[in-house]
């Protein structure tokens, strides 16, 4: 039977030093994912780039599976926040305002680091992070189904738990795939087609043609 790897960290940090150490083993580890690729991050290597001890490492991170775990952990609660952020802020808003806020948002935080959102999404089931992405997804799609009972009447369909998961799941994969993509799609045009895509399927009407009127 093979050896269960441990994917969590050992502990987490309590004091603002602590804090920073931390921190800085994480963007380490980002940046020898991303250089590297995942075969030849090490621990090792984590901790020559943050400039600490492998012990540091090893205080907080029992391998590097918890380092990458924890790092796409971190990188999918970024994401999650903002999209509940802009669904918050803009409630009363209708989805032509909406749509385009929180897939440009989207954009924008991928395309901070391209690879890095590319190595985390490739490694997700790797280290363990399958289910745990999946809920932060239900968790997604459930604030934009309450969201989107609001302007129920102005939906093409009924179905709010089938248009709330649809909706999620196409910005979440569109944007990436498009920042992802070799050569990546031009920002704007992303944007605007991702929004396009979404409001015809939402309301029957593309962000294009309401502008035009």
């Amino acid at each position: 039977m093979p050896r269960r790897v441990r994917t969590t960290p050992r502990k987490r940090p309590r004091q603002a030093r602590s804090r920073a150490t931390v921190d800085a083993i994480l963007e380490a580890t980002a940046q020898v994912l991303v250089a590297e690729g995942y075969d030849k991050t090490s621990t090792n290597r984590v901790a020559e780039r943050a400039g600490v001890s492998v012990g540091s490492v090893y205080q907080y991170f029992p391998n590097k599976e918890a380092l990458v775990g924890e790092l796409v952990d971190r990188y999918s609660r970024e994401i999650m926040d903002m999209v509940f952020g802009r669904l918050t802020a803009l409630a009363d808003q209708p989805p032509e305002i909406v749509a385009p806020a929180v897939v440009e948002a989207m954009v924008e935080f991928k395309t901070q680091d391209p690879r890095l959102a590319r190595v985390l999404r490739d490694q997700i089931p790797r280290v363990g992070r399958m289910q745990r992405y999946e809920q932060q997804l239900a968790q997604t799609i459930e604030a934009t189904r309450a969201y989107l009972e609001g302007w129920r009447a102005r939906l093409v369909h009924d179905d709010l738990d089938t248009v709330a998961f649809v909706a999620v799941h196409t910005v979440d994969a569109a944007t990436h795939a498009g920042i992802v993509a070799r050569p990546p799609l031009p920002r704007e045009a992303l944007v605007a087609h991702v929004t396009d895509l979404v409001l015809s399927y939402l309301v029957g009407r593309p962000q294009s043609a309401s502008d035009d009127t």
